[in-house]
């Protein structure tokens, strides 16, 4: 057996669409501002790339990028500040932040209706709740919609086991699959760190996403043979003088599951799109149904 590959392109060019045909519509130009602090390689990188695809789908970006340095109490007020403005209709927080700044404190300066990182409290809130908003944190919904994409990806009924917890996938994911209507209906657990037999849980899985955040931490004897698999790892590693990226999940997996994200090109490219989808219904809330 060989797995069928999830690419996430049709997906993410269909999002797309959807995005550029809303605002077209409107006649709305919405505003996104992203937050940084210091001059990581990679999160200046990543917002690079989120400001090519914004521009593409005709979203203005504005980049706020301040001293590595700054206090907890200075971020808090330029994020506020940012808020605070009529003109941006998104706000963003680039992750990581500076020692011993709060994460959590500097989210929840972002007003909700402008939070489309999804990752406020108020945002975490409502998700558990199980109300459907254009807030959910953008990598879980991305997996919500792979899965719901494709009747045989479905997961009503089945089995699911998310490996990590993270506030980012892990957590919200759990409250998302589990849920009633589009994209959820399924029996989900949850494991960690201090599971005990990982293996034991990840084989019984119909579906199993991996977030965890360890290169090939998943092998192909800790699969379930035709089991759908979503491969949220990223990580950097240069092969043949090149740089590209590898999963938490082994490529070996490929040999057993039915269905499996590659990396990259998989989870990815849906939640650059599902972010963009974010921002576009931040600044017209009609124009979407409810998401995931």
């Amino acid at each position: 057996m060989a797995a069928e590959w999830l690419n996430g392109a049709p997906l993410a060019n269909a999002l797309r669409q959807q995005v550029t045909e809303a605002l077209t519509a409107a006649g709305v130009r919405p505003l996104l501002v992203a937050i940084v602090a210091g001059d990581d390689p990679a999160s200046l990188s990543y917002l690079d790339s989120l400001d090519k695809a914004a521009a593409r789908r005709h979203i203005d970006t504005r980049r706020l990028q301040l001293d590595a340095d700054i206090s907890q109490e200075a971020l808090c007020e330029v994020v506020r500040e940012a808020g605070r403005d009529p003109a941006v209709h998104a706000v963003m927080v680039q992750f990581p932040l500076p020692d011993g700044v709060d994460r959590q404190a500097v989210t929840d300066c972002i007003p909700p209706a402008k939070d489309v990182d999804g990752l406020g409290t108020h945002a975490l809130g409502t998700l558990l709740a199980g109300e459907r908003r254009h807030t959910a944190p953008a990598t879980a919904a991305a997996v919500v919609e792979i899965l719901a994409s494709d009747p045989r990806l479905d997961p009503a009924g089945k089995d699911v086991v998310i490996v990590g917890r993270s506030l980012v996938v892990g957590k919200p994911l759990a409250a998302m699959l589990s849920s009633a209507g589009r994209g959820g209906q399924a029996t989900v657990t949850l494991c960690h760190s201090r599971t005990r037999d990982l293996a034991t849980h990840a084989r019984r899985a119909d579906v199993l996403v991996v977030a965890v955040g360890q290169r090939h931490m998943i092998t192909a004897d800790m699969v379930r043979p035709g089991a759908v698999v979503i491969d949220v790892g990223t990580h950097p590693i240069e092969r043949d003088g090149r740089w590209t990226l590898d999963g938490d999940v082994h490529p070996d997996v490929a040999s057993v599951a039915g269905y499996l994200t590659p990396v990259p090109g998989g989870v990815g490219a849906v939640t650059t799109a599902v972010l963009m989808r974010h921002v576009a219904a931040a600044a017209c809330p009609t124009a979407f149904a409810p998401a995931w």
